[in-house]
């Protein structure tokens, strides 16, 4: 069997769903597109969250959201106004389900799931070919959303390691106007350890105990400090486990030192998804930014032919996020007053746009101004001598 397409991606979580999505509301001007995911059915296995703000995607299918946020550590506490742009949470299964009713609608497109690779692309004249359990086929465009091999993510300046459970109890434990962004363990030269609460109501919430640190943290190593997590927020009450969540993501990989394919220097060939750029490298954020990624990729492939990579930040973000992961990666033990500082001296408003973004000039003075000099300076120094 030999069939031709315009496009070939590989894998259908999030990046692969979000670029079928904007293709799919091409209609009838849609490249030929194959989408091949290995899962067999979609499950309500993640959610994503982001503040509301302009030119945001799918915020008419979020679940919840809050307008204010707690920060807080063993010796502070700062609430966060977010009024003018509340938190939001989404559901994966809301977003599975919208996307593959969108992409079903166009016959251009064909989601073929409990499939993957037999065989990886190889380009010949003009052409890269594949083979799936279900036949040989060939692409003139590929864009591969597979989370990278291990060796290529040893050059991540941290890891985010993080398990949640979405929870029921039996008495009202939570405050469902307010969400806790970050409340720090103790300080430590380990990792930046906090939870991260998200109630939906008095007796529901998802509690998630995240770690900030230089190697990654499987599930296994998180599950009792998530219990603890639990019990500090419920007691020692019964309560119900609905679903859970986890998941490791690399910030701020470096790539100098990687030896790229052939595919990885094919203007053909474009990597996407959180081990590709698509995550934000100093907090982990990424599902707006693959919304945008994924609406470029899509203009790209209609004008060029081609598809895009993830943008590049902002020189200043960038730079800025590149410093921050290093003095946390040297300094753990700093990690709680660092964040705690830029909460409690950066504007609600400011400091909101810089995370999500869509920060101005004035936001990344302001923020640069929060933090405190000496570690940061310490940081740009070993930099300017290299």
């Amino acid at each position: 069997m030999q069939t031709d397409l315009d496009l070939l991606i590989i894998g259908a979580g999030c990046a692969g769903l979000s670029l079928g999505v904007q293709l799919a509301k091409m209609k009838e001007r849609a490249p030929k597109v194959l989408l091949l995911e290995q899962r067999t059915v979609y499950e309500n296995d993640r959610t994503w969250c982001f503040w509301r703000q302009q030119g945001n995607f799918y915020s008419d299918l979020v679940n919840y959201e809050w307008s204010k946020l707690m920060v807080q550590s063993k010796k502070e506490k700062v609430s966060l106004d977010c009024s003018l742009a509340p938190y939001q949470i989404l559901s994966s299964n809301r977003f599975y389900e919208e996307a593959l009713q969108l992409i079903g609608l166009n016959p251009l497109l064909d989601l073929r799931m409990g499939s993957a690779l037999l065989k990886e692309p190889k380009w010949q004249q003009g052409w890269w070919y594949f083979e799936a359990d279900f036949g040989q086929l060939r692409a003139k465009s590929i864009v591969d959303t597979r989370p990278k091999a291990w060796q290529d993510l040893k050059g991540a300046k941290l890891w985010q390691s993080f398990l949640g459970y979405e929870i029921e109890c039996e008495q009202a434990s939570f405050d469902p106007n307010a969400a806790v962004l970050m409340d720090f363990c103790q300080a430590n030269s380990e990792f930046v350890g906090f939870n991260y609460v998200l109630p939906q109501s008095e007796k529901s919430a998802l509690i998630e105990f995240t770690v900030f640190s230089k190697q990654p943290y499987l599930e296994v190593d998180l599950v009792s400090k998530l219990d603890e997590s639990v019990t500090q927020y419920i007691g020692s009450q019964a309560y119900k486990i609905l679903r859970k969540e986890s998941g490791m993501i690399p910030m701020g990989l470096a790539t100098d030192y990687i030896s790229p394919s052939a595919a990885d220097t094919h203007p053909s060939y474009v990597r996407a998804g959180l081990t590709a750029g698509a995550a934000r490298p100093a907090t982990g954020y990424a599902f707006q930014r693959i919304q945008n990624w994924a609406i470029q990729c899509a203009n790209s492939l209609a004008q060029y032919g081609l598809p895009a990579n993830h943008a590049k930040d902002f020189f200043l973000l960038g730079k800025m996020d590149d410093i921050f992961l290093n003095v946390i990666r040297n300094n753990p033990e700093l990690g709680p007053a660092l964040f705690m500082a830029l909460f409690s001296k950066v504007n609600s408003a400011r400091v909101i746009r810089f995370l999500s973004d869509k920060g101005r000039l004035l936001d990344y003075l302001s923020v640069i101004q929060a933090m405190p000099t000496t570690p940061f300076l310490k940081d740009i120094f070993k930099i300017s001598r290299l």
